[in-house]
C-alpha cells in the first residue's frame, strides 16, 4: 500500500516509486457539441450537484494534506464548460490556488479571457485526429478550423495550449505532418493511441510491426521540430536499445493509473483510466483516501503481470486501455503493440 513519508506516496511494492503530486482527472459532464467516431462513452451520466462537487474539492485537499502532496486538477468531459455550475466551481478552484488544466473544446477569446481573470489554468489542451479532411470526419465539420483559430487566439494573451491526438491506423502517417503544421501554434503536440471501447470499438489500430515504425520516425522528427512530445510508453523500448535514459512515461510513472492520478467520472464513479472500465468506487460513498487505498486500486497500480519482471516496467508497462480495447486481460496480458521482445 503507498504509503507517507516526508511528503508524496510511495509505492513500497513497485520499487519504490513515489510521487509528490497527483492529479484528479474530473470528468466534470458527458455534454458535448461534437460527436467523435471515437468517444469513449456517450452515455447519460448524471452529474454532481455543485454542493457535491465543492466537496470532492474538500477531499483532494484533504487527501494532498494528509500525503504533503501537490494537489492538481484536469477539468474535461465532454466538454467541461457545458457543466452547469462550471465557474462556481473553477472560482472555488482559484480560491483554494488549486493547479488545474482544461482538456475541452476550442472556445472563443471572450472565454479564455474569462477564464484567465479568475484563474490562469496550467494549460488548455484541445484536440486534433490529424489533417484538416480526416479531423473532420472524426470531429465533424468545421473543427479543424476551430481549433487552429482557437490556438491563434490564445496565444497573445498568454495561454498556454496543449494538442492530443486518438491515434488509429487511419491517422497515423498524419501525425508528423499535422506537427509541422501545428509548429508555433501550440507548445506540445502529444497523442494517445486508441482505446477500443465505446465507440471507438469501430476504429482500427496499426499492426504492431507499424507502430514500432512509427515511433522511431515520429522520435526523429521530434528532433527538428519541438512541437512533437513524447507521451506513449513504448517510446522507451527505442530508448532503451539504443542506451539512452527513458522518458517517464505517461503519466511520470509510465502508466499511472490508480497511482499519481485517478479519473472522477460526471456521476462520482472514479476510475483508474477514463479509456476503459476501470471502477475503482463511487465518490458520493467514500472519500478519495478511502478509494485511493482500496484493494481494487492497489491491484490496477500493479499494472499488467506479463510486465512484472521487465527492465523497463517503471517507466513503462504499456497501455492498459490499449490491452483491453482488443479485448485481453488489462492486468495480466502484455500490450498488444510491445515489440521489446521482437
Amino acid at each position: 500500500m503507498p504509503t507517507s513519508l516526508s511528503g508524496g506516496l510511495r509505492d513500497h511494492w513497485f520499487f519504490g516509486r513515489k510521487t509528490s503530486s497527483f492529479t484528479l482527472q474530473w470528468h466534470l459532464t458527458n455534454r458535448c457539441r461534437f460527436h467523435c467516431r471515437h468517444c469513449y462513452d456517450r452515455s447519460e451520466r448524471g452529474e454532481l450537484t455543485l454542493a457535491e462537487a465543492l466537496a470532492v474539492l474538500a477531499g483532494l485537499q484533504a487527501f494532498g494534506r494528509r500525503y504533503r502532496l501537490l494537489p492538481r486538477v484536469s477539468l474535461s468531459g465532454g466538454d467541461p464548460l457545458q457543466y452547469p455550475h462550471f465557474w462556481e466551481l473553477y472560482a472555488a478552484l482559484a480560491k483554494a490556488r488549486m493547479e488545474v488544466s482544461i482538456l475541452g473544446n476550442p472556445v472563443g477569446p471572450e472565454i479564455l479571457r474569462q477564464l484567465l481573470a479568475v484563474h490562469p489554468p496550467r494549460y488548455y489542451q484541445v484536440s486534433l485526429e490529424g489533417l484538416r479532411e480526416h479531423n473532420d470526419f472524426i470531429r465533424g465539420r468545421g473543427h479543424y478550423d476551430q481549433v487552429l483559430a482557437f490556438l491563434a487566439a490564445a496565444r497573445p494573451l498568454g495561454l498556454e495550449t496543449h494538442v492530443m491526438l486518438t491515434l488509429t491506423r487511419a491517422n497515423l502517417e498524419q501525425v508528423i505532418p499535422l506537427g509541422s503544421e501545428l509548429r508555433g501554434l501550440t507548445a506540445r503536440l502529444t497523442f494517445n493511441r486508441l482505446s477500443q471501447t465505446g465507440e471507438g470499438a469501430a476504429l482500427e489500430l496499426p499492426a504492431k510491426a507499424e507502430y514500432a515504425d512509427f515511433l522511431r520516425r515520429y522520435l526523429a522528427a521530434g528532433h527538428v521540430n519541438p512541437v512533437l512530445g513524447v507521451k506513449d510508453n513504448l517510446f522507451n523500448i527505442i530508448r532503451h536499445r539504443h542506451g539512452r535514459p527513458l522518458w517517464p512515461g505517461c503519466t511520470g510513472f509510465g502508466c499511472g493509473a490508480a497511482f499519481n492520478f485517478v479519473a472522477l467520472l460526471p456521476d462520482g464513479e472514479v476510475h483508474a483510466c477514463r479509456k476503459y472500465p476501470s471502477l475503482l468506487g463511487q465518490i458520493r460513498d467514500a472519500s478519495l483516501e478511502t478509494i485511493y487505498h482500496s484493494v481494487a486500486a492497489r491491484r490496477y497500480r500493479e499494472g499488467s503481470q506479463a510486465c512484472r519482471n521487465c527492465a523497463l516496467r517503471r517507466h513503462c508497462g504499456g497501455c492498459p486501455a490499449v490491452t483491453a480495447g482488443q479485448g485481453l486481460r488489462p492486468l495480466d496480458d502484455l500490450d498488444p503493440h510491445c515489440f521489446l521482445e521482437d
